[in-house]
């Protein structure tokens, strides 16, 4: 499902979105008092912009009311439009479409990581450089396995799609040196770009290259 029909989707109430935000609601950077008036908003039929209104139903003081609707707009939560009503007056109206852009694009990642987690190293590699790998380079990926672990290899294979590699021996060096730096985790590495990997790779005949010599 890709992000505008998963927007939709939301929209629609096939997601309870309520429950959603206020999992997520401090990933936002929402206050409670944001994310209690995100959730009236979104429970209204039409919510017309009315702040003596919602001051009235929330038991919050008006100026309240005006500085958390300036905040959701500022954080691109919630925007305010004009609209003509069915006798063609024009109306100020409450827009949620960004909050449910925002839970889209949130969910999307989440499906995307639960995927990845799923996959083993060799899938992971297979799907990131779109080939198939060769015997040998299965092998391979298991003597990494032993000896690195899963995020430091997906930082490596990271690394080379990042400089357009798709060869697992510009990976392996890759882990060879931050091994000999003592580098364990991805936390621990400066992000320098390893261009006298890259240069020694590119100088290889890639394409003539046999799989005896990977």
């Amino acid at each position: 499902m890709n992000q505008v029909k998963l927007k939709d989707f939301i929209k629609e109430e096939k997601i309870v979105t309520p429950l959603y935000v206020l999992r997520l609601y401090k990933d936002l950077d929402i206050t409670k008092d944001e994310l209690i008036l995100l959730m009236y908003l979104y429970n209204q039929d039409k919510c017309v912009f009315d702040p003596n209104k919602i001051s009235f139903e929330l038991g919050l003081d008006l100026m309240d009311i005006m500085a958390l609707i300036s905040n959701l707009t500022e954080k691109k939560l919630v925007m305010v439009n004009t609209t003509k009503d069915e006798k063609g007056i024009m109306q100020e109206v409450f827009d949620l479409s960004d909050l449910y852009e925002k839970i889209a694009v949130n969910i999307i990642k989440e499906l995307n990581t639960k995927e990845e987690n799923t996959l083993n190293m060799h899938d992971l590699i297979e799907k990131e450089f779109a080939r198939r790998l060769t015997p040998l380079e299965h092998e391979m990926i298991d003597d990494w396995e032993e000896d690195n672990s899963k995020e430091l290899i997906k930082e490596a294979v990271k690394e080379a799609s990042i400089n357009g590699v798709s060869n697992l021996r510009y990976i392996d060096k890759i882990l060879f040196d931050w091994n000999k730096a003592g580098i364990k985790n991805p936390s621990d590495i400066k992000k320098e770009k390893p261009e006298e990997i890259k240069e020694e790779i590119y100088n290889c005949d890639w394409l003539n290259d046999d799989d005896e010599e990977i």
